[in-house]
């Protein structure tokens, strides 16, 4: 059973780092029993530094860590390491050991060196190969596993120490998908089944908000957020670390938060940004209109569905709309409000969207307004309203040209090279 009022790690203004270089400048968190706590946050900022302090091998130069109630700096490193086993990012060893043999090294801080291993440590050794199914290659020699292989017998060496708390440093950095999504459910295993207490440093964020219930994001080598993985990874948060554009959505067979990397790199800015008013739906529109607001231009949007991709990305990228609820007929006073947001564009951008007749009357008055329209043809074979499409857009084009695209890719070309910004401004 987990207990939450009981800290187990205790981390206390804690200050470390290397000589001449401060890395971690006043860190303070508890960690509770049963907890799988995530260390996120971008390179540099302190994470592995803080599990070196934590495991002895760096001192701390101010505040204290206690580990169960016990000074860190006071603890013998036997004592320590039946206390805490460490999951490094990669191990490599000179010499040629047996699997068995190496997750034997686990048993050695219960043995002196007098000691020879005993009935129950092969035992535990065992149960922990069994765990991590690494038992039917146990007398292979280690170096000659594969990334995924050692990774799974350096995690049942861990397991044979039978510590309280485990610490992974990037346990699954040099993982293939397979083998990192196998890791980690194997730590999450051992926390959920076995109540032993997880501290990971991960690089991947979307591994880290699947996996771990608690993150806590470390910058400039303190804690800038702690709490659940919907609490910490948000737009706000991100933005202290990565400079970069990203999404974050609700991952729904998870119910976790998901980043999307979008980009780092800006597109081409343009010297004339527009006002442009894209018509869409679904998921029809969510790479041009990213796109379009990269490249400086004003993008507003609707009538969109609550919930759907275009919905999302919009709301990602902080962008006007009007929002209608799922599955639910665009209402006419919810078209009068995208006829207002439409009024002063400069362009009209009806995207690759399928029309029924829930969302036809989304072009309604166009033919009225200012703006420019262009057109996405593919909606033409994506018509359910009986014909209703065709009519709409004869109309509008007796009183204004209706310009003609195939794919995004010759719109977007077409505003690099400033063809729509002369045609309009000219």
């Amino acid at each position: 059973m987990k207990m939450k009022d009981t800290a187990i790690l205790k981390f206390d203004n804690v200050h470390t780092g290397y000589p001449g270089k401060e890395i971690i400048k006043g860190f303070t968190a508890d960690v509770f029993l049963g907890d799988f706590v995530g260390l996120i946050g971008s390179n540099g900022t302190g994470k592995s530094t803080l599990l070196k302090c934590l495991s002895g091998l760096l001192p701390t130069s101010e505040g204290k860590i206690y580990i169960e109630g016990r000074d860190n700096i006071g603890l013998k490193q036997r004592e320590r390491s039946q206390l805490i086993a460490v999951v490094p990012q990669s191990f490599s060893i000179d010499y040629d050991f047996t699997v068995e043999e190496i997750v034997l090294m686990g048993r050695n801080p219960y043995l002196s060196y007098r000691d020879k291993e005993s009935k129950r440590d092969y035992e535990i050794v065992e149960k922990a190969m069994e765990m991590t199914k690494t038992l039917k290659f146990k007398g292979r020699l280690f170096n000659e596993l594969s990334g995924g292989e050692k990774q799974r017998v350096i995690l049942a060496r861990a397991i044979a120490q039978e510590p309280d708390i485990l610490l992974l440093d990037e346990p699954t950095s040099a993982l293939d998908i397979h083998h990192q999504i196998e890791v980690m459910e194997l730590i999450k295993e051992l926390n959920t089944e076995k109540g032993m207490t997880v501290v990971a440093v991960l690089h991947d964020l979307n591994l880290a908000a699947r996996f771990c219930e608690r993150l806590i994001m470390i910058q400039g080598g303190v804690v800038v957020a702690d709490g659940t993985p919907a609490e910490v990874i948000v737009q706000k948060n991100l933005k202290k670390l990565y400079a970069m554009k990203m999404f974050i959505w609700n991952n729904r067979i998870f119910e976790k938060p998901e980043v999307i990397p979008v980009r780092v790199l800006k597109s081409h800015q343009t010297k004339k940004p527009l006002r442009i008013h894209v018509i869409c739906g679904g998921n029809s529109a969510s790479r041009i209109i990213e796109e379009l607001d990269d490249e400086g231009h004003h993008i507003t949007a609707g009538v969109l569905n609550e919930g759907s991709d275009d919905w999302l990305v919009c709301k990602a990228l902080n962008l006007k709309m009007v929002e209608e609820r799922p599955f639910t007929t665009i209402s006419m006073e919810r078209q009068q409000e995208n006829m207002q947001m439409m009024k002063d564009a400069d362009i009209i951008l009806i995207a690759d969207v399928p029309f029924g007749h829930g969302n036809i009357n989304t072009l309604m008055g166009i033919e009225g307004l200012k703006g420019a329209v262009y057109l996405h043809t593919s909606c033409l074979n994506r018509d359910f309203t009986g014909g209703m499409l065709k009519k709409c857009l004869d109309r509008i084009a007796l009183q204004k040209k209706i310009i003609e695209i195939g794919e995004y890719d010759e719109l977007l070309e077409m505003f690099k090279r400033n063809e729509v910004q002369d045609q309009l401004f000219d």
